[in-house]
């Protein structure tokens, strides 16, 4: 990691703790906070971009972790992104070279993460825009070859348009699309915790393996 990428880092946690120092803005923190997936890096070939921690350990990060969450957890997301990222031989760039973020720092279970798509008022508000305007720099300072979205929630966050979009699932929901984002190459995925059908899962992986 550079010295940019290592001030970078300080800064955020040392953002974070004035923040949950704050009786007011922690009041809403109630299942975990994760400002980081994994450690930054210059240059990634992947940067994972989901909407929100599904707050199952109730963590609440003072640093950023020394490896990819992904990698190893028990969770069906991550057990999942395994699976698909190693059919489609991104093994290595995903074990290597690859970065994670949830645009929503404070995480939250699937029932309340409405409540957090876009307050406008009080602490979810301001953790919201936090969180938000940090995600935002931290892709622009890794510059990342490609995002992968997962869920239609976590590109709202940033802003991303999308286009060529498909709607191969039972329910309609929309499972692939492109996109670019101040220049990175973007693509979309139904997410994977969500009933996304695993012929659409491993298609997103080859188009994002063709852009690294």
């Amino acid at each position: 990691m550079s010295q940019d990428l290592q001030r970078l880092t300080l800064d955020l946690y040392d953002e974070v703790a004035t923040l949950m120092a704050d009786n007011v803005m922690a009041s809403v923190v109630k299942h975990g906070l994760s400002p980081l997936f994994g450690p930054l890096i210059d240059n990634p070939d992947i940067a994972i971009i989901t909407f929100q921690g599904g707050g199952a350990d109730k963590q609440i990060q003072t640093r950023p972790p020394e490896r990819l969450l992904y990698i190893d957890d028990h969770y069906k997301f991550g057990q999942t992104l395994r699976e698909y990222m190693r059919v489609a031989g991104l093994e290595d760039a995903f074990e290597h070279r690859t970065v994670a973020h949830a645009t929503i720092f404070p995480q939250a279970p699937t029932s309340e993460a409405g409540s957090w798509m876009k307050p406008t008022i009080g602490p979810k508000a301001e953790w919201w825009k936090f969180s938000k305007q940090w995600t935002e720099r931290l892709i622009e300072a890794q510059n990342p070859k490609v995002l992968l979205f997962f869920g239609e929630k976590a590109s709202s966050v940033i802003n991303v348009q999308w286009s060529d979009q498909e709607r191969n699932h039972k329910q309609n929901h929309l499972t692939f699309a492109r996109s670019e984002w101040h220049g990175i190459p973007a693509i979309y995925c139904h997410h994977l915790s969500m009933g996304c059908p695993r012929a659409e899962a491993i298609r997103c992986m080859k188009v994002l393996k063709s852009l690294i």
